[in-house]
């Protein structure tokens, strides 16, 4: 079946030359939608780039190796050593990709047959990038098109609201998506400032570009004999530890468990060898944490963990264990990468959860749910949930987001949205700490640490080139 429409075609073979000038004369445009693409990748591998006209996008996309399929050869551009040009492409230019870009959507034949091609092709941890236009500049665009003839009037009409239902259908789903460009030329301060500005809420609504980054929904993973690790960061824990026993013992499937200890002044260590002795058949360990922060101690026991999925669970005990295996089963049996567990949607326990931190959480789940444009209830639940191939890709910006996080959730968070992974908040019953005290303390001096990473993540993941 022929790939583009014979329109887009007849008009890019008639007017390679024009099109040509009308791409390097708006080389700004063209260099900020690849600029921003590279916020959406991270270290790749191999990008596959479908374009009508416009292949110049791949000259500032950092990959090692790029291929294009462009509607006519006589719009290659010069190309760099890592850029191919592929005429069609099959299973084996697909499968090897991590990302596939489309930004030809308006000009194809049949995106749907396209993308459902593609998502059989791909493999399950691949993601495909959309570039579509904004409802309200497609009209203004039009009109361009037919003043100064760069592209051709009639294509594909393909608002938002009906892309979204294509992806599903075509076994995709969105897990994350960005509005840029409000000024599409470059105007030296004015048109950065603009562009900027005009990334925040609400007003992003009037920016040109939509870039959407979907993955697969149905995969052909087997998840049903995942290995699972628990990461339990310890300090002074030693009246809680016992109380791991029983928990441990009602659980069914395959299990670790790595006590990280983190300098106790208390018997938290030889409460950890006492319940490794007591219960012989499970594998439990203890490591010595570095002695810096909650964060490192979480970091370091999931480097040595050995689990496919690995759980993040605080040793006071405040999420029950019948939560936790519920919330696995949500990872495994969903198209789920990521799971934020959630305190504040079940009625909480009293006593568990302070008032102060209460307005403090939710004020930040607020703010979460702005960077995300998406629904974030809770931020700092301590129990999270993901697959330990995921690390990989999150460890690479750990307390990159302007400052140290001494606790792990936000840099967890951020680092699960920056590499497009889905995340899925899964609610618990949050319940008071039996012994010991919480180790939140100096609420508003963590405060400000927190609401500066939130703002640094804006800035790095919406508005740094």
């Amino acid at each position: 079946m022929q790939y583009y429409l014979n329109s887009s075609e007849d008009f890019f073979k008639k007017h390679s030359s024009k099109r040509l000038k009308f791409t390097r004369d708006k080389k700004f445009l063209f260099s900020e939608i690849s600029k921003f693409i590279n916020n959406c990748v991270n270290n790749s591998k191999e990008i596959f780039l479908f374009c009508a006209g416009n292949s110049i996008i791949a000259n500032n996309i950092q990959s090692e190796k790029i291929n294009i399929k462009e509607i006519n050869e006589k719009l290659y551009q010069d190309s760099k050593d890592r850029i191919y040009y592929k005429k069609t492409f099959e299973k084996e230019d697909i499968e090897n990709c991590d990302h596939l870009v489309i930004a030809d959507i308006e000009h194809q034949n049949n995106p749907a047959l396209n993308l459902l091609k593609l998502s059989n092709f791909m493999k399950d941890e691949a993601r495909i990038i959309i570039l579509s236009k904004n409802f309200f500049w497609m009209f203004v665009l039009k009109f361009l098109k037919i003043i100064f003839n760069f592209s051709p009037t009639r294509n594909n009409f393909l608002p938002s609201s009906y892309l979204s239902n294509l992806y599903s259908s075509c076994n995709l789903e969105i897990v994350r998506s960005e509005k840029i460009i409000a000024l599409p030329i470059n105007i030296p301060i004015i048109t950065d400032l603009i562009n900027k500005i005009f990334r925040l809420p609400i007003l992003n609504w009037f920016c040109i570009m939509n870039i959407t980054i979907l993955k697969k929904i149905n995969t052909k993973t087997n998840k049903e004999n995942e290995k699972i690790s628990f990461i339990i960061p310890c300090k002074n824990e030693e009246k809680n530890i016992p109380l791991f026993k029983d928990h441990i013992k009602a659980l069914n499937g395959e299990y670790e468990f790595l006590f990280g200890d983190d300098f106790s002044s208390d018997q938290t260590l030889i409460e950890i060898n006492k319940l490794k002795s007591e219960l012989k058949d499970i594998k439990i360990n203890s490591y010595k944490g570095p002695g810096i922060c909650k964060s490192e101690n979480v970091y370091k026991g999931i480097e040595i963990s050995n689990g496919d999925i690995v759980v993040i669970y605080d040793a006071d005990l405040t999420v029950s264990f019948d939560d936790i295996e519920f919330a696995i089963k949500i990872l495994v049996n969903s198209n789920a990468d990521f799971i934020n567990c959630s305190r504040m949607i079940y009625p909480q326990k009293e006593g568990a959860m302070k008032k102060l931190n209460f307005l403090g959480n939710s004020f930040f789940a607020l703010l979460f749910s702005l960077l995300f444009k998406k629904k974030v209830t809770d931020t700092l639940c301590g129990t999270k949930i993901f697959y330990k191939k995921d690390w990989v890709k999150i460890k690479q910006d750990v307390s990159n987001w302007g400052t140290k996080d001494l606790w792990g959730d936000y840099d967890l968070l951020i680092g699960a949205y920056k590499n497009n992974l889905k995340i899925l908040e899964v609610p618990v019953t949050y319940y008071e700490r039996t012994c010991g005290e919480t180790k939140m303390t100096n609420v508003f001096k963590n405060a400000l640490r927190m609401f500066y990473i939130i703002v640094y993540a804006f800035y790095k993941l919406r508005l740094q080139k």
